[in-house]
């Protein structure tokens, strides 16, 4: 078989972007406090980059200046005006290197957004160890407590064996059993259980040391008592059904959890990119970038970049610095500039959110939002992402309303959020002496035009946490018997 080799020209066309357009891409899919980070981290590293410590012009007391310094939208339709504050728009130009400047507010307000000293309070095992000090009898005794405690977690359960730490302290697991139950009596009590059920039982034992009936309960009825079953329960221990829930109220004064008090919390600051709010029929939008480090292109480096006689090598460095800062700076510009256009059309969208609340979502995608703006779906995207937006009804995540089409047949106008919200209106409507099942719940969202698969009300139900109509009847007899 002969092989033939032949050369040819094609001719092709490809998108290739600037090191200044990948630089825009990076830092729109930022959050607020990497593009600090971003930000701090050029500052650091380019000499060019320089922070400015401009004065600028605080807000009015009525309020006023921050509704005419957001991105407003009406709601007439398509003929609606964007008024956008000039003075924060950041029209770049190379050969001003203004650089940026964020909105008003003074310098102290926008850096708290960031800068959280969090005080070093007593944690859970300093507070048991100091209580083991006092009660052990010896230094044996107390490395025993010592390697109990640092094997709680921060629930106040025990996360090890029993038998592994009697081994490797040499003592029995009937001694360590006894040293555990000795911490579960310590403030907060509970905590060295092996489980929710233990550290409940514990509790019970230190609160309530005679009722004998309530400690049963927790040893040795505890599914009976998760599945509501009081009858069983009132039958094995000869007490009434009456009896039983008044016990379960008690239980109720106990913390399943002892530790998470004590818990150091995985804080996670959010800084809003936008604050949305709705005035006299029309949507206000103000973009927030107080957080933002001010700064600008030091013009002694450009200066020095147009001497004649300065060295080569340090001409390319400046220019390679000034370059760099100068794609920053227009970075941040074009990243101010998306979250504005995409915040707006959502928010025009998604109005009846504004006027009612969580709940009233339309459904919204990232391609009915590019198209009408004119970006890429991808650009949409990452404008969403780890952004969020302050509302009249709190602090949500850009995406969140990005809301998904029901794929059985109902009106485009309905979302899996606002038929979850119906469901949630419909069972707290219901009478408590007589809560609807999934089906009864079905057939009223019937009436109102919407078809459901019956799996699908159950996974709402799911999703608001809702127990099943058996269980909220049991649970509503427990409410109206406490009030009695």
């Amino acid at each position: 078989m002969a092989v033939s080799i032949k050369i040819g020209l094609q001719q092709t066309q490809r998108l290739a972007l600037t090191q200044s357009q990948l630089q825009s891409i990076e830092l729109l899919q930022l959050s607020s406090i990497e593009l600090v980070e971003a930000v701090s981290k050029e500052l650091l590293e380019n000499p060019v980059l320089e922070e400015e410590y401009s004065t600028a012009v605080p807000p009015s007391a009525n309020g006023e200046g921050a509704a005419a310094d957001g991105v407003s939208r009406e709601l007439s339709g398509d003929e609606s005006i964007f008024a956008r504050r000039e003075e924060k728009s950041l029209n770049y130009e190379d050969e001003s290197d203004s650089g940026y400047v964020p909105g008003h507010g003074d310098e102290e307000r926008a850096r708290s957004y960031i800068e959280n000293a969090v005080a070093q309070e007593e944690t859970l095992k300093e507070h048991l160890l100091e209580q083991a000090r006092m009660v052990s009898r010896d230094e044996r005794e107390l490395a025993l407590y010592e390697a109990i405690i640092t094997s709680i977690d921060e629930r106040g359960l025990l996360a090890a064996d029993i038998d592994e730490i009697a081994e490797s302290q040499g003592m029995s697991p009937g001694q360590v059993s006894e040293a555990v139950r000795t911490i579960g009596a310590f403030d907060p009590p509970g905590c060295a259980a092996s489980s929710m059920r233990e550290s409940l039982l514990f509790q019970a034992e230190a609160r309530y040391p005679d009722d004998r009936a309530l400690h049963s309960i927790l040893r040795d009825h505890f599914t009976e008592l998760e599945r509501l079953d009081y009858d069983k329960i009132a039958r094995a221990l000869s007490i009434t059904s009456d009896e039983i829930v008044g016990k379960t109220r008690l239980i109720h004064t106990l913390t399943p959890f002892p530790g998470r008090q004590f818990a150091v919390k995985d804080v996670r600051y959010i800084v809003p990119d936008a604050e949305v709010r709705y005035v006299d029929g029309e949507i206000l939008i103000t973009i927030n970038d107080d957080y933002i480090p001010p700064v600008r292109i030091n013009r002694y480096y450009v200066d020095m970049m147009k001497k004649k006689n300065i060295d080569k090598n340090l001409r390319e460095f400046i220019k390679d610095r000034v370059q760099s800062a100068r794609s920053l700076l227009r970075g941040i510009s074009s990243r101010r500039d998306t979250i504005a256009r995409v915040v707006a059309v959502v928010m025009q969208r998604q109005s009846g959110f504004l006027l009612k609340g969580p709940g009233n979502l339309r459904p919204l995608t990232h391609t009915e939002v590019a198209d009408e703006l004119g970006l890429h779906e991808s650009t949409v995207s990452r404008t969403t992402s780890n952004k969020f937006v302050q509302t009249p009804w709190g602090v949500f995540e850009l995406k969140y309303f990005f809301a998904s089409k029901l794929r059985s047949g109902d009106p485009d106008d309905y979302s899996s959020d606002m038929i979850i919200n119906m469901v949630k209106e419909i069972i707290a409507g219901e009478d408590a002496s007589r809560p609807l099942n999934d089906d009864e719940i079905l057939a009223l969202l019937e009436k109102r035009g919407i078809r459901l698969a019956r799996r699908t009300v159950a996974k709402y139900r799911g999703i608001l946490h809702i127990p099943p109509s058996n269980k909220r009847k049991k649970l509503n007899m427990l409410r109206s018997e406490g009030k009695a």
